[in-house]
């Protein structure tokens, strides 16, 4: 019976000690490669054939982000006085799968470019909240290179694109504010998603040094600003978006999907309920 005591003592140790080390090991990971666990790439480079045969009559434009990284971005002039709409994506996959959701603003004569960042769709370059913010800054300096004020553009981030969109009306926008920010799917801060999805005991602020903090920047954001948000989201639950909305400041709108999800809004066609929005936006500018 001592033997046995003694023996199972050792494996219940065993599996004490082992348990430490992936414990510890895991978060060591989080902290020094949060890449792994917060990005998911397609790193091939995405087929801009293929979007114009679905209709999307984009062209190529290259440009360079502040460090000298190459970018690429998917562009369709505006008609007319038409704003241009810049959409900033989330935290996977590349800009091949989310152009779609641009065809029926571009049909209504809206302007439109959906830019690559580093490390995703064949672009080099490790990924990070500074190389992605700053990919995004990039892409509206470029537009102002090619003549477009800040009164011209809207800006439009889903999921963790959320965060260009607002560090980029935040960083550019103060003083002359943009046409416009959507949010789709977005959240207040990243912490704040991995504490409603993990339901493991982690010190998550101490693990995740890129906050894509949101809400501190929300209410300094004087453009318009539609949320838009999914009531069954499992990624990112739609309290966050609400949460993110009641901090912001006039004039702002939100719009919640009874039945949608994280990645399907475009599904219970949201875009309708963006142009009815971009539409009432002109009635209402001086």
């Amino acid at each position: 019976m001592r033997r046995i005591f003694r023996i199972t003592g050792k494996l219940i140790k065993n599996v004490i000690f082992w348990f430490i080390v992936g414990y510890f090991s895991f978060c060591t990971a989080v902290i020094v490669r949060p890449e792994w666990f917060f990005y998911h790439p397609d790193k091939t480079p995405s087929e801009i054939n293929k979007a114009r045969a679905d209709g999307y009559q984009a062209q190529r434009v290259e440009f360079s982000s502040e460090d000298g990284t190459r970018l690429h971005a998917w562009y369709t002039a505006p008609k007319g006085k038409k704003p241009i709409i810049v959409f900033f994506h989330g935290n996977s996959y590349k800009i091949e799968n989310f152009y779609h959701k641009l065809i029926p603003l571009m049909r209504e004569g809206y302007g439109t470019i959906i830019p690559e960042y580093r490390g995703f769709g064949g672009v080099e370059g490790r990924i990070t909240q500074k190389g992605l913010t700053d990919d995004a800054l990039a892409t509206v300096k470029y537009l102002s290179k090619k003549g477009f004020k800040n009164a011209q553009i809207v800006l439009y981030g889903m999921s963790l694109g959320s965060h260009m969109a607002v560090n980029t009306a935040y960083q550019l926008g103060y003083k002359k504010p943009f046409r416009g920010v959507i949010l789709e799917v977005p959240f207040d801060t990243l912490p704040n998603v991995a504490r409603k999805i993990v339901k493991f005991p982690l010190p998550i602020d101490f693990l995740i040094k890129e906050q894509y903090d949101n809400i501190s920047m929300i209410e300094h954001l004087h453009a318009p600003l539609l949320v838009m948000g999914g009531e069954e989201d499992k990624v990112v639950p739609v309290e966050l978006a609400k949460t993110l909305y009641k901090k912001a400041v006039n004039p702002k709108k939100i719009i919640i999907y009874p039945n949608a999800g994280h990645n399907d809004l475009y599904e219970h066609k949201n875009y309708k309920d963006i142009l009815s929005w971009l539409k009432d936006n002109e009635k209402n500018r001086p």
